[in-house]
């Protein structure tokens, strides 16, 4: 039973607009809105804090201080743990410090923190135990802070709230953790610094061990099927035919799809593959088994273009499948639509078409969706329920950070596809400020030369914030290079669109400036030059997707990347790996989880206390209680677990 706020003395009709403004309606509710931070510091995961920002936290120094001179400066840096995060600080002509600070100390910093080279530069430290008493900051909009903390402070101390216990028992003795309760009060009322850590830790293990609950529970949950009676030889002769032969990432990836297959109930896998590494051949091979055991295929793409590509990929590749492409334009809808009820067609590939209600399956027994994170839950939903047998295949080139996908997807249910095929070489990479851009200038001429092709993305179509867009970057070559010079971007028809790309990829020796619409699906084997103008407006995974639209062939490609403010730090990655899954490490910490799953779309995971990142193993332990939870065979009718799944979407807010 929830108890309301107007009930608790000192709060009147002003401050209750106030907090259901912020969506706070009961004593629960204000429970659960913890405080941001904390007068003095801030207590928030180093992750979260942006680059190149001032930020003011509380750590613990590691190792002892080193004090070094550079010319006039003397320079003291030293290493320190914030929050489990371990980073450098740096401070300037304290010397003083090397003294009075040793490992085991906790101290205040404050100070710029530069996320890429996990580096604080420090501007003051103080002894922690000089801090003045510890005032939550809870941002909560017409409220003051300390208001906040006396009306919890009641709310606690009179027991107007009912907080159940989500961990059970022996986890809590087994890793020394505070009860519910007493985990409320030392996170909003906290005595010591300490008092901070042990809720927080108990709080990200609550978050860890519900995500968990809810993704164990799930795969347990997907619907019965007898084994797919698919024609082994059938596909090892397509195999074998092949004219390279695969990767062993590419082997192992169909081995684990080939396993999926044989089990008595419906899977999803997330196939995750670098730009270029071959994943679509991976996913053709599932569905070619799919169909030696009698059923239909469904292969959605997010845009038309790649649909189309992938449908010139299965005819050229698997002349023998059925296959129908299934788009807006599609003509003949009607009969198509038949055929495909009919099941006279093997494969279908579409885009969204393929969820509308008159699309019939006969048998469709696996479901591809490329480039997942580019649709909705609800669209990816409609197309599984067309299945009689709920397998789908997630396909995605976004170097999704392994952690991150395991803990979306479970850890068997990834493959990744790290190997490129052996005569792809590295895309050498070049970071340029907008006035140093004549390299570029001339490496385009020298691309037309070989008549090779060349991509120039911009930011936007035209725009007054983002100098660099299609009007200007037009006009620019245009005047430059005596070649031909296409145009494609989100504002023309569809018609226009295929007819302009399908006229650059015929037309040996010529540019396409476009916007990010060519992120994905575009592989145009002579293409060998990319530039992508305004690079800092673009987040690292995407400027690595971008990059792999060149390099798709033994052919040596570039990219340049063009900034028109300061960002060398975050783009010389770029110029150092080609690794897309390093970059998305920092994607992660940068820009968190939704970019890369749809998360912000799809309605996946919120934390307040959990990092994906540097709170792997609180993950990784409570994956394992978990698993040996569900396998007591009383686990159902333990009173003591009663709350479990009741508490699982308020915890981890999906």
């Amino acid at each position: 039973m929830e108890i309301r706020l107007e009930t608790i003395k000192g709060v009147g009709d002003k401050l209750i607009r106030y907090f259901r403004r912020a969506g706070i309606w009961s004593t629960y509710d204000l429970l659960l809105h913890v405080p941001k931070g904390y007068e003095d510091f801030t207590i928030t995961s180093l992750e979260r804090a942006q680059d190149n920002t001032t930020i003011t936290v509380l750590a613990t120094v590691k190792t002892p201080l080193e004090n070094q001179r550079l010319r006039r400066v003397e320079r003291q840096q030293f290493q320190a743990e914030v929050m489990g995060k371990t980073v450098d600080v740096v401070i300037f002509n304290r010397a003083y410090l090397v003294k009075q600070l040793k490992p085991g100390d906790d101290i205040i910093i404050k100070g710029v923190y530069h996320l890429y080279r996990k580096q604080l530069v420090a501007a003051t430290i103080k002894m922690a135990g000089k801090v003045p008493a510890i005032k939550p900051v809870y941002g909560i909009e017409g409220v003051y802070d300390q208001t906040v903390s006396k009306i919890v402070k009641t709310i606690l101390d009179e027991q107007q709230v009912t907080i159940h216990e989500t961990i059970p028992v022996e986890f809590l003795k087994a890793y020394q953790m505070p009860d519910r309760t007493r985990a409320f009060v030392m996170i909003h009322l906290p005595e010591r610094f300490d008092d901070i850590r042990q809720a927080r830790r108990r709080f990200k293990y609550e978050e860890a061990f519900y995500l968990q609950l809810k993704l164990q529970t799930g795969l347990a949950a997907q619907p019965a099927r007898p084994p797919k009676p698919y024609d082994l030889a059938v596909v090892k002769q397509i195999i074998t035919g092949l004219p390279y032969e695969l990767t062993d990432d590419q082997k192992q990836a169909v081995n684990d799809l080939f396993r999926d297959f044989k089990n008595g109930q419906a899977g999803f896998r997330l196939i995750q593959g670098d730009v270029g590494s071959g994943k679509t051949m991976v996913a053709a091979l599932g569905a070619l088994a799919c169909v030696t055991a009698g059923e239909q295929v469904a292969f959605m793409a997010p845009t038309e273009l790649l649909a189309i590509q992938h449908a010139r990929f299965f005819h050229a590749q698997f002349p023998l499948l059925r296959t129908a492409l299934l788009t807006r334009k599609t003509k003949d809808k009607p009969l198509v639509k038949t055929h495909i009820r009919q099941q006279q067609y093997d494969l279908v590939i579409g885009t969204h078409a393929m969820i509308e209600q008159d699309v019939v399956f006969n048998r469709l027994g696996l479901v591809i969706i490329d480039e997942q994170h580019k649709f909705g839950v609800n669209t990816r939903d409609e197309l599984v329920k067309k299945a009689w047998a709920k397998d789908v295949i997630y396909l995605t080139a976004t170097p999704i950070p392994r952690t991150l996908a395991m803990i979306a997807f479970g850890e068997s249910n990834v493959s990744i596809i790290h190997e490129k095929p052996k005569n792809r070489q590295p895309i050498k990479t070049h970071y340029l400020t907008r006035n140093q851009i004549e390299p570029l200038y001339q490496a385009i001429q020298e691309t037309l030369v070989q008549k090779q092709h060349v991509y120039l993305v911009v930011p936007a179509i035209t725009s007054l914030e983002r100098g660099d867009n299609i009007d200007t970057v037009y006009q620019d070559i245009k005047d430059r290079f005596d070649a031909p010079l296409f145009v494609l971007h989100g504002q023309l028809k569809e018609d226009e669109k295929e007819t302009r790309m399908k006229a650059f990829v015929d037309t040996p020796g010529s540019i396409l400036l476009a916007t990010t619409m060519i992120e994905v699906g575009i592989d145009v084997p002579t293409a060998t030059l990319i530039a992508i103008y305004g690079a800092e407006h673009f987040g690292l995974s995407q400027l690595h997707q971008l990059r792999g639209r060149v390099g798709r062939s033994h052919l040596p490609s570039r990219c340049f990347l063009i900034a028109t403010q300061e960002d060398v730090e975050r783009l010389e990655l770029l110029v150092k790996t080609n690794d897309g899954f390093v970059l998305s490490e920092y994607d992660l910490m940068a820009r968190g989880p939704g970019d890369f799953l749809g998360l912000e779309q799809s309605g996946h995971f919120r934390f307040r206390f959990l990092d994906l990142i540097s709170d792997q193993p609180v993950l990784m332990e409570a994956q394992k209680n978990v698993r040996d939870l569900l396998a007591q065979p009383a686990f159902k009718k333990n009173p003591d677990y009663r709350y479990l799944h009741r508490h699982m979407k308020s915890i981890i807010r999906m």
